[in-house]
C-alpha cells in the first residue's frame, strides 16, 4: 500500500506536494475488530489516520477518512476517550518523535492537522438551530445580495442568482439552518443551495418555491469517497429550486457545480450532456429529469422546506465532514488557508525547520483549545 491510500482521507487532501515523504514517516497498521487504537488516560504520541473500516468511541464513530490521536500526537498529553475498532480497520500511524528526521514533510503534516482542526472545534461552537423561516428572503444580506444579482428582465435576474449560487461549492453537511446561514458559509448541499437560491429569488421579486426528488443514494454516491459507497445506502431526498418564468415553473438545480457533474457523469454518463451549462426562459435546468427522460416542466412544486430542513441527520458533524473528502478534491480552494500556514508555506523550500515550527505554533494552539473542551464535565 502506497502513499496514495492518504490521498482520499481528511489529512490527505492537504498533502500535496510531499504527500510520498510523508508517508514515509509513518507505518501501515491493521486492527482486528474490538482491538483499541487508543486508551483514555495512555500517553501515546501516535496519529492514526483511518483508511478503511470503522471505529467507536464513546457517544459515536467514524470511519474511512477520519483521523484520531492528534492531541496526543501534537501535545503529549494521555488519551482523552477508548477508540476501538468496531470492523477490520486498516490506518496509517505515525509517532510524534520520527517528525525530526524530514522537516519540511512534518511541516506539511502538521499543517495539514491545523486545516483540519477548526472543523473539529465547530462541532463545539454549533450555531444556534433556527426553528422555522428557514428560507428567510428579508434577511438584510439577502436582500443585498439580489438587489446586486436583479438583471433587466425576470429572466436575466434569474439566470444570475441560478448561476451565482450553482458555482458555490457543493459540500455535505447540516441543512437546518438559515438561507442567509449558507451565504456566510459560502457552501451548501442542495437542500442548503437550493434554500438560498429560493430566498434570492424572493428578495428579486420573483415568484420561487422548491421541487422534491425521492431515490436512493446512488443518485449521489459517485461523490462520497469510494470507501464510503457501500455504508451510506438507503432512500435519499433530493431538493431544486424552482422559480415561474413566463407563466410556467422552471427547476433551476443549484447544487452541484462543473466538477461535481463531471464526477457524476462516470456514473451517469448523461449528466455530462448538459455541460457548458444553461438555464432560462424555456430552458430548465433539471439535471434528474434529463438523466431519466422525464419531462423537466412535469413537477410539483413546495412553498417552503421548513419541516425537511428541521430533521436532523443520523450522521453528526464529523462524520458528515469525512463525506467530503472527495467533493473537497475535486473544488480545491473551498477555504481560505490561515495565514500561519500562508507562512509556514513561504518557508518550506528554504527553511523547512522554520516551516515546521511555525506550523506546529498553530497546530498546538488549536489542539490546546480543542483538548480544553474535552476535558471539560459533561
Amino acid at each position: 500500500m502506497g502513499d496514495a491510500a492518504l490521498e482520499m482521507t481528511r489529512v490527505g487532501l492537504h498533502l500535496a506536494p510531499l504527500r510520498a515523504r510523508v508517508f514515509q514517516l509513518g507505518t501501515v497498521l491493521r486492527w482486528a475488530p474490538g482491538e483499541a487504537l487508543c486508551r483514555r488516560g495512555a500517553v501515546q504520541r501516535q496519529l492514526h489516520v483511518v483508511l478503511s473500516g470503522r471505529a467507536d468511541y464513546p457517544g459515536g464513530w467514524f470511519g474511512p477518512g477520519a483521523h484520531t490521536g492528534e492531541l496526543g500526537f501534537l501535545l503529549g498529553v494521555p488519551r482523552t476517550a477508548d477508540v476501538t475498532a468496531r470492523d477490520e480497520v486498516t490506518t496509517w500511524s505515525v509517532d510524534a518523535e520520527v517528525l525530526e528526521r524530514d522537516a519540511a514533510a512534518a511541516a506539511v503534516l502538521v499543517s495539514a492537522l491545523v486545516r483540519e482542526l477548526p472543523s473539529r472545534l465547530r462541532k463545539f461552537r454549533p450555531p444556534a438551530a433556527p426553528t422555522g423561516n428557514f428560507c428567510d428572503d428579508g434577511h438584510p444580506a439577502i436582500r443585498g445580495l439580489a438587489a446586486v444579482l436583479r438583471g433587466i428582465s425576470e429572466e436575466a435576474t434569474a439566470t444570475a442568482i441560478w448561476s451565482f449560487v450553482r458555482d458555490l461549492p457543493y459540500r455535505f453537511g447540516p441543512w437546518w439552518m438559515r438561507a442567509s446561514d449558507t451565504l456566510r458559509l459560502g457552501h451548501g448541499m442542495c437542500t442548503t443551495k437550493s434554500n438560498l437560491e429560493v430566498a434570492l429569488f424572493r428578495a428579486a421579486g420573483l415568484e420561487a418555491g422548491f421541487v422534491e426528488v425521492r431515490g436512493d443514494a446512488a443518485l449521489v454516491q459517485p461523490l462520497l469517497p469510494p470507501a464510503w459507497r457501500q455504508l451510506v445506502q438507503g432512500p435519499v431526498r433530493h431538493y431544486m429550486g424552482a422559480v415561474r418564468l413566463e407563466g410556467r415553473w422552471h427547476v433551476a438545480e443549484c447544487s452541484f457545480t462543473d466538477p461535481c457533474l463531471r464526477q457524476l457523469g462516470t456514473r451517469w454518463p448523461a449528466v455530462l450532456e448538459l455541460l457548458p451549462c444553461r438555464f432560462g426562459a424555456g430552458a430548465p435546468f433539471h439535471p434528474v429529469a434529463h438523466v431519466f427522460g422525464q419531462d423537466p416542466f412535469a413537477v410539483d412544486v413546495l412553498p417552503e422546506l421548513d419541516e425537511a430542513m428541521a430533521r436532523r441527520s443520523s450522521y453528526d458533524t464529523d462524520q458528515l465532514e469525512l463525506l467530503n473528502v472527495l467533493t473537497d478534491a475535486l473544488q480545491p480552494g473551498t477555504f481560505d488557508e490561515p495565514a500561519w500556514l500562508a507562512r509556514a508555506r513561504a518557508l518550506l523550500d528554504g527553511e523547512p525547520a522554520r516551516a515546521y515550527h511555525v506550523a506546529l505554533a498553530a497546530a498546538v494552539a488549536l489542539a490546546g483549545e480543542l483538548h480544553g473542551h474535552l476535558e471539560e464535565p459533561a
